[in-house]
């Protein structure tokens, strides 16, 4: 442990960068934003000046009423939960978007109390900096147990970061060991790639940077300091499960099976979690349903349970909800949301809550917020060659997107990172206003791609360019191309997305096929590479742009959706030069500055523009409805909530 510590509050280590990219969107204002300001991570955010009425603060805990909750209850019940897909795990490591509950049943050390920022002691009562920024060390909560009554040690925590990073089961390498929050470790050089990349398996066990330097401290040290640890430690990725549950990292024979623990194996699942609730049953295409844990560490629960049922059609979610089979609907399908029936009648920072009106007389609680969130479509480039994926971005109108699919209820994305946390290179000028005067008019460009702004046409479709780029690579009416676009089952947003480009690329000489699966499938065929196009949506896990970024510039392609830059791929190398370069040269290096790395993110994104290996399209604002039998608060940008203190009264 090194010699000098300094204790510093938990919003210190945050970072200051944090604080700059989204100060003020906590404002408790009753008065609507004008989406000029950049705010919080949310997409549209009120200003970072305080000019709103604010304080510039960064906390978005709002004000202190209960305005925004429902009449309170009485506690007990079970709270009826719908999942969009099928729950496909309770490995916290293995999760990529997939699942359902999952705050309710895991713990981190780190937590964003009803999705509010800055990131609070979770399991842990707090921490020490190292005056180089690298070692934190962690004093945990004593007395906590876990759903099979062991008691929380540091060893745990040791154990459950190790999976994460060595674990054949981890799909979150990335998370601990990548480019951006990265752990110290050691590299095995004949698992690098032949041009001496890393890959996510190339971390020699037992290596790690932690320690359990007691039973009750965890120590870990970084290979650089990132400003968003904290942040990034509160993800669902990290996760605390008893040392030695299973047996799939060097040193630990495992107690259970892999599938008896995180599965229906033998008598499984026997998983054994730290949050409120606890696992008792869940079946992959069904259920998951959940009950009360007495001996929870904090306060509560209220409720005697939750199930989570998998309903993946987004209007029999509706009809499920306005019949109250279930209490709360996280967002409404597109194609049944009227704005019209909007009421809103409180605005704390960026949140606003109110009323919808199902226009029969019945009429439910609301909330929005808009999310720190990208909707795009992803290319395998090993298939999709660039002229094809530059025709796509020419037939694009986002502006159409926004309005027309989404009914006002999202910003058009020109930008693979949100607005709020974008680069502002001007004092004063919020991510928002940076965002919006690059992606018109090419303000502060790096390169040609940037020069005059998004280069696909900015709130237009540009046909005659789509059916010039494709002539130009030997496509016509005799010689067209084939491709099949993906979409999430349920999700009438993507179907729509794609509805509308597929005559406009019918017309550039590209026939497409559109199909739909249901999430899991899509990321598993995406992980190995057999998706050629499909929709996703992103949600950022700290609000920096390098959370999106860290993806986009060719490093590690055979560990990316879009493989661009693997060998055989259709990239080009000048591009994932300039995009390498801009992130190692002044991201990843020692000693730049956060003026090197505004240039670095800018510099990504427009050899995305050039590439085009994602395609982005909207900036949406999330939804939540709910029965006025449910006591819960609309949640904070971050989104993560724990049902630990909602009630029911029916």
């Amino acid at each position: 442990m090194p010699e000098k510590q300094t204790r510093r509050r938990f919003l210190t280590a945050a970072g200051a960068g944090a604080a700059s990219l989204l100060a003020g969107c906590g404002s408790d204002t009753s008065t609507p934003t004008d989406g000029s300001g950049g705010g919080s991570n949310d997409g549209s955010g009120d200003g970072s000046d305080g000019s709103d009425g604010s304080d510039g603060s960064m906390d978005d805990s709002g004000s202190d009423d209960d305005s925004e909750e429902t009449s309170g209850g009485s506690g007990g019940g079970v709270l009826n939960m719908m999942a969009t897909g099928n729950i496909q795990t309770l490995d916290p490591i293995n999760a990529k978007g997939s699942g359902a509950g999952y705050d309710q049943y895991g713990r981190s050390l780190m937590e964003f109390t009803d999705g509010q920022y800055p990131p609070e002691p979770a399991l842990a009562e707090g921490y020490e900096l190292s005056e180089d920024g690298l070692t934190y060390t962690f004093e945990l909560k004593q007395g906590v147990t876990f759903h099979d009554g062991s008691e929380l040690t540091a060893e745990d925590v040791v154990y459950s970061f190790r999976r994460l990073a060595e674990s054949e089961n981890s799909r979150n390498q990335d998370d601990i060991i990548g480019e951006t929050m990265r752990i110290q470790h050691e590299r095995d050089a004949s698992r690098t790639t032949p041009s001496g990349e890393a890959t996510a398996d190339d971390i020699v066990p037992g290596s790690l940077a932690v320690e359990a330097v007691d039973d009750y401290t965890f120590e870990m040290t970084l290979a650089s300091p990132f400003q968003y640890t904290l942040f990034q430690i509160a993800g669902g990725a990290f996760a605390i499960l008893p040392a030695g549950a299973v047996g799939d990292v060097e040193g630990y024979d495992g107690e259970y099976g892999y599938n008896e623990f995180f599965s229906t194996a033998g008598d499984g699942p026997t998983y054994a979690g730290l949050g409120p609730f606890q696992v008792d049953s869940w079946t992959k295409g069904s259920q998951i349903q959940l009950s009360a844990f007495d001996d929870y560490y904090g306060e509560g629960p209220e409720l005697d349970g939750i199930t989570y049922t998998v309903v993946s059609d987004g209007q029999t979610r509706l009809n499920r909800f306005r019949n109250g089979s279930a209490h709360i609907i996280e967002s409404l399908p597109t194609a049944s949301f009227n704005p019209d029936n909007v009421s809103i009648e409180q605005r704390n920072g960026n949140r606003s809550v109110g009323t919808y009106s199902f226009g029969n007389g019945t009429t439910v609680n609301y909330g929005e917020i808009p999310a720190l969130t990208t909707e795009y479509i992803v290319f395998n480039t090993m298939n999709v060659p660039l002229p094809v994926r530059r025709a796509f971005a020419y037939a694009m109108n986002q502006h159409e997107i926004a309005e027309s699919v989404y009914k006002g209820t999202g910003k058009p994305a020109y930008h693979i990172t949100p607005p709020a946390p974008y680069p502002a290179f001007e004092d004063g000028q919020s991510g928002e206003a940076s965002y919006d005067a690059h992606a018109e008019n090419g303000a502060n460009s790096n390169t040609e791609f940037g020069a005059d702004g998004y280069p696909y046409g900015y709130g237009e479709t540009l046909l005659d360019e789509a059916r010039a780029v494709m002539e130009g690579a030997g496509y016509g009416p005799d010689n067209r191309f084939s491709i099949t676009a993906t979409t999430i089952s349920g999700d009438d947003g993507y179907r729509q997305v794609f509805t509308r480009l597929q005559p406009k690329l019918n017309s550039a000489y590209i026939d497409m096929e559109i199909t739909e699966a249901d999430f899991g499938t899509i990321i598993s065929q995406a992980i190995s590479g057999s998706m050629e196009v499909f929709g996703l949506g992103d949600g950022m896990e700290y609000p920096g742009p390098q959370n999106f970024l860290r993806f986009l510039h060719g490093s590690n392609p055979s560990t990316q959706f879009t493989r661009w830059g693997a060998e055989e791929s259709y990239y080009t190398e000048e591009y994932r030069q300039i995009a390498r370069e801009a992130w190692d040269e002044n991201y990843a290096a020692e000693g730049t500055t956060e003026g090197d790395h505004n240039e670095a993110f800018q510099t990504v994104e427009e050899m995305n523009w050039a590439s085009v290996q994602e395609l982005p399209f909207l900036h949406p604002t999330s939804q939540r409805l709910w029965h006025d039998s449910v006591d819960v608060e609309m949640y904070g940008v971050m989104e993560n909530q724990t049902f630990d203190q909602v009630t029911l009264d029916e």
